[in-house]
């Protein structure tokens, strides 16, 4: 770790980098907030949130009926 900070010592501005990263991690995050809790995708989450049963439901009636 000594010979990375080493180098890193040596690169001007390199405290910037880490503001940057969180900076866009940040804005990301905020973008799929903002994304989730939008009015339109209401009815996307609706048809999604049982999907997962109902294909368990189709299974089992599939194999019932044989």
């Amino acid at each position: 770790m000594k010979i990375v900070s080493h180098y890193l010592q040596g690169i001007a501005d390199v405290g910037f980098f880490p503001s940057i990263s969180l900076l866009i991690f940040f804005l990301f995050f905020v973008g799929m907030i903002w994304w989730t809790f939008k009015k339109s995708n209401k009815e996307f989450f609706t048809e999604m949130e049982s999907y997962a049963l109902d294909e368990d439901t189709k299974k089992s009636s599939s194999e019932s009926l044989e």
